[in-house]
């Protein structure tokens, strides 16, 4: 596995934490799509790959109900 694919997924305490936001706050952004998610094996994941892939192509603003 190379170190970017590693780096597809995370909780969304990891991305809180990635990113200083609250955890509160990170979960609401899931809940209302803001930011990119997946459901894992009965967790729900960011999805940073997603996330990645929009910003490179110049997404700049996430707003409920993107994803």
């Amino acid at each position: 596995m190379s170190k970017d694919e590693s780096l597809d997924l995370c909780s969304v305490k990891t991305f809180a934490e990635m990113t200083g936001v609250s955890i509160e706050e990170a979960i609401a952004w899931v809940d209302d799509g803001t930011i990119p998610s997946l459901k894992l094996a009965g967790f729900r994941m960011v999805n940073l790959a997603r996330l990645r892939e929009d910003l490179l192509k110049g997404k700049t603003e996430f707003s409920a109900g993107d994803y």
